[in-house]
């Protein structure tokens, strides 16, 4: 918990701040404790719909279709364990629980409580971004759920990068919408059995290579305009190495977190880490 930076917290709040309905879980996969007040956890925490959880693996894996697999330690001997890992907690989750899972560093610019569960984005013409993810707790979304946990295990590569997030999405919905055409699912819902796949504009309109631009100033309206429209922006915190920011730069990422993370911004102090 004392490790959450700044750059880190402001998504969490962005998704509390416009979803005062939902209920955002921060999730760890190893103990936590505080023994200090710290200005960026209360400025989370002064969000009552904010919650932080610790989880053990195996007993949050229980029950499920995983279970079994997971003690077998194929996951344990992965290349990418910290990527491969987070992949798979966000799948038990939506499995365990459904709701709508959020990397940390994806910002939220617009409420998402209107908007029926069951989706995802598209990040390229050719891949469904597992940043961002919605199942419904019962039902269809379930079903899919169980699909994810199942392609999981069966098609595991501890050696592949994306090989077991945002490929497992596509191999599971092109099997779903009987196309592995990312298009064709983002202009036809009902294809998917209702399931939703928004276009790239949605979540991902600034793909990694271009991660400079949310720091850039100088075209910073082009970013702005361009991002208008989306429900979030995706900043690629495993790339980006720009901290700290000036808490009054004018470039994107300041603007939007005057806006969306304005109580983590007040406990920064004049840089944004």
């Amino acid at each position: 918990m004392s490790s959450i930076k700044a750059h880190q917290a402001c998504p969490i709040e962005s998704a509390a701040l416009h979803n005062p309905n939902f209920q955002v879980f921060l999730l760890f996969a190893c103990p936590t404790h505080r023994n200090k007040s710290m200005p960026i956890i209360d400025a989370l925490l002064s969000y009552k719909n904010v919650h932080f959880r610790s989880l053990n693996l195996d007993r949050y894996a229980q029950g499920t279709p995983i279970a079994d697999w997971l003690k077998k330690g194929d996951l344990f001997k992965s290349r990418y364990l910290m990527f491969h890992l987070s992949d798979l907690l966000r799948l038990l989750t939506l499995y365990r629980f459904g709701g709508v899972y959020l990397d940390m560093d994806v910002l939220q610019l617009q409420s998402l409580e209107d908007e029926p569960l069951n989706y995802a984005g598209a990040e390229r013409a050719d891949s469904i971004g597992n940043s961002v993810i919605s199942l419904e707790p019962n039902g269809f979304g379930h079903q899919l759920g169980e699909l994810f946990l199942q392609d999981f295990h069966v098609n595991y590569n501890g050696d592949a990068w994306a090989h077991n997030g945002p490929m497992g999405l596509v191999r599971v919905m092109s099997e779903i919408c009987g196309t592995n055409n990312v298009t064709l699912m983002v202009n036809n819902r009902q294809r998917c059995q209702g399931f939703k796949v928004f276009d790239v504009n949605a979540f991902y309109e600034v793909p990694w290579p271009q991660w400079p631009l949310f720091f850039n100033a100088e075209s910073s309206n082009e970013t702005l305009a361009r991002t208008k429209n989306s429900r979030m922006v995706h900043i690629w915190n495993h790339i980006v190495t720009k901290w700290p920011l000036k808490t009054d730069s004018k470039s994107p990422y300041m603007h939007w977190a005057g806006q969306h993370c304005p109580r983590v911004v007040a406990a920064t102090g004049r840089l944004f880490y």
